[in-house]
């Protein structure tokens, strides 16, 4: 090779020995170079991005400036025109100044994704493309500012807490795809090794679980798969794996294998997610996340009771925490109420903070937060009590549910009050049970069976699912049920009719089953600290109470409601007609409210009390939804004070 000489020779020798090693070991020349050419693309189409984005950010700039200055112009327009015309300025339409025709600023979500997605994307679709399963992206809801979505609403004197009271989510963690490859590998070969034949068609993974989908070979039963769910996890170094055989609606089985870096799901970013916030109802539930990483809300109203259960430390009383702030979130203490019943005396005791405003009682139990079992005996007879009279109230109006009656009542069309939903809260059944027995089965049985229509609703929680708490009676009446972690099989099929709980990892992993659905979906509960409900209870302090004077009625008074049935056909009035006509005489407000606050009366006996006042003339007639007119003013008490008795019956003979 001398004509070659000795540089040329040596680049031929190179080759040579590159392309007979690489043949040898079948490695590619092809990749090195489509890496390279993929990462020039890389940063080609980056650098095109951000030149996008920052041409747009300086049209947003331009946009903005410029709408500032149309404002100025717009204030001193108006200025001028009110000096020149001071009698009548001519109407200016309610426009936003600079954001007119091209001047608005396109806000709508890029198309195209920033750099750092861009790769991952790029990087993801370079590893799927060798894997022989799909595996599913993860499930994100579009976030919505709920501050910004209350101010756009109606103004309301009431200010619901701000979103910026919660915590902030941490960043997610990401996934890597060649950790699910490994696992999906070993998951087929494990099945091999005990005899099943399948592979992993579709991999979902979620915040704490993930789910892969596998088809089984023809011929394969799955209660085999079934069967294997011990052996899977200690082969895969699981804690516990759940095994849904098969998934309703398709032909594959699911094995949920926990994550190895589980998230944390916030209640923040439930209360932001587009389904909290465009939801109508106030008892619309942030409860948390499915397993595929969708926020997963529901209406506690259709449900319409819910039953809780969990061993210690698996995420019950977080749960209620979640429930009473998304209450929170969204009605105003004249539109919810509650009655907090904790045995325990710890749990819900931060939310005696709300006695002004969503805590209801009375005088004969003489607690906000009752943690007595003989108080909550008579809180529960109180509800039926008040359960009873809503259905006075809603057959009188020719409703037939609470939502009805309130429509009627703020179109003027029933003479009444504003209606509120009472949520019952039981943080512990199996501690009441042990000590009242029957005495608090069988007012919990009664309203669950009828309280739904009049807007009454239970949550009840325990930490001991057996057959002795959880009553047949009490079960068949609540059809919505969570079931956190439990011991054993048979708890689960206790809560749930089901297995499965069993299985659960604790820490608010729970399994939801509402009405109407035969399988329970896997839930992972929104997380809230002390400190945010704190924050929340400090914000609610602030605001006006509801003044609605709206208390639990004594449950002795249904006897009084009773004896007083037929009290319009006879000629006695009632005991407390003289105190309702100097209380209405005085305030010059013919108001039934007036006189339950004031009086602490029942609806029923207020509206016979302001009926004889009318028949008195003392007060004019129903005139919608507005206080009736009082006819007469405080010379006229000063007049009756002036009699012996002071009664109607001696002033009728004087005049006669």
């Amino acid at each position: 090779m001398d004509w070659l000489g000795l540089i040329p020779s040596i680049l031929i020798l190179a080759v040579a020995i590159i392309v007979v090693v690489s043949l040898y070991f079948r490695w590619s020349m092809y990749q090195p170079l489509n890496r390279l050419w993929k990462r020039w693309m890389e940063k080609y189409h980056t650098w095109k991005t951000t030149r996008k984005e920052r041409k747009l950010k300086e049209k947003n700039a331009e946009a903005q400036e410029k709408g500032k200055t149309e404002k100025k112009k717009e204030k001193k327009r108006k200025k001028t025109s009110i000096k020149v015309l001071p009698a009548e300025p001519e109407p200016v339409e309610d426009q936003k100044p600079g954001m007119e025709g091209n001047d608005i600023p396109d806000i709508s979500p890029q198309k195209k994704k920033p750099e750092r997605d861009e790769k991952k994307d790029k990087k993801s679709t370079d590893d799927q493309s060798s894997y022989d399963f799909e595996v599913s992206e993860k499930r994100t809801d579009d976030s919505i500012d709920y501050d910004d979505f209350v101010e756009e609403g109606k103004k309301r004197e009431y200010h619901f807490p701000s979103v910026d009271l919660l915590n902030d989510p941490p960043p997610g963690y990401e996934i890597d795809p060649n950790e699910l490859q490994e696992n999906a590998d070993i998951l087929t070969k494990t099945l091999a090794d005990f005899g099943v034949t399948g592979k992993v068609v579709k991999v979902v993974p979620g915040p704490v679980v993930t789910l892969y989908e596998v088809e089984p070979a023809t011929g394969v039963r799955v209660s085999k798969i079934s069967s294997l769910a011990d052996d899977i996890a200690r082969v895969m170094a699981a804690k516990r794996i759940r095994i849904i055989a098969p998934i309703p609606g398709k032909k594959v089985v699911g094995v949920e294998i926990p994550n190895r870096k589980p998230e944390i799901v916030y209640f923040k970013s439930i209360v932001n997610s587009e389904r909290f916030t465009m939801a109508d109802d106030m008892l619309v539930i942030a409860l948390g996340k499915t397993a595929n990483g969708e926020p997963f809300v529901f209406n506690l109203a259709k449900m319409p009771h819910l039953l809780i259960a969990g061993t210690t430390g698996s995420g019950k009383s977080v749960c209620i925490n979640t429930l009473l702030m998304s209450v929170l979130y969204r009605a105003k203490p004249s539109e919810v109420k509650f009655i907090l019943i904790d045995p325990k005396k710890l749990e819900l005791s931060v939310y005696k903070a709300l006695k002004e405003y969503h805590l209801i009682t009375n005088d004969d139990i003489g607690e906000h937060v009752i943690t007595r079992p003989q108080n909550a005996v008579l809180a529960l007879r109180s509800a039926e009590v008040e359960m009873e009279r809503r259905y006075t109230v809603l057959a009188n109006a020719t409703v037939r549910n609470i939502d009805e009656y309130n429509k009627k009542v703020a179109d003027g069309l029933v003479e009444g009050e504003h209606m509120p939903y009472l949520l019952i809260v039981i943080d512990e059944l199996a501690d009441l049970m042990l000590t009242a027995g029957k005495e608090i089965e069988e007012p919990i049985a009664r309203l669950a069976q009828m309280a739904r229509a009049v807007g009454i609703h239970l949550v009840i929680a325990t930490q001991r699912p057996s057959v002795d708490v959880i009553t047949g009676v009490i079960r068949s009446n609540f059809p919505a049920r969570i079931g956190f972690q439990v011991p054993t099989k048979i708890d689960s099929r206790t809560i749930l009719d089901t297995g499965g709980a069993e299985k659960l990892l604790g820490k608010g992993d729970m399994l939801f089953l509402s009405p109407g659905r035969s399988e329970p979906i896997r839930i992972h509960n929104a997380f809230i600290t002390l400190e945010e409900i704190e924050r929340v209870m400090d914000h609610i302090n602030e605001q006006p109470g509801s003044g609605d004077g709206f208390i639990l009625p004594s449950a002795n008074e249904e006897e009084e409601e009773e004896e007083s049935e037929d009290f319009e056909l006879s000629t006695e009035r009632d005991p407390l007609f003289e105190e309702a006509l100097k209380l209405v005489v005085m305030h010059q407000q013919g108001s039934i409210s007036l006189i339950q606050r004031r009086l602490r009366v029942g609806y029923s006996r207020a509206a016979r009390l302001i009926d004889e006042l009318e028949r008195e003339g003392i007060v004019g007639p129903f005139t919608g939804s507005k206080a009736r007119e009082v006819l007469v003013d405080t010379n006229y008490l000063e007049h009756l004070q002036s009699l012996d008795d002071g009664s109607f019956d001696e002033e009728d003979d004087d005049n006669s």
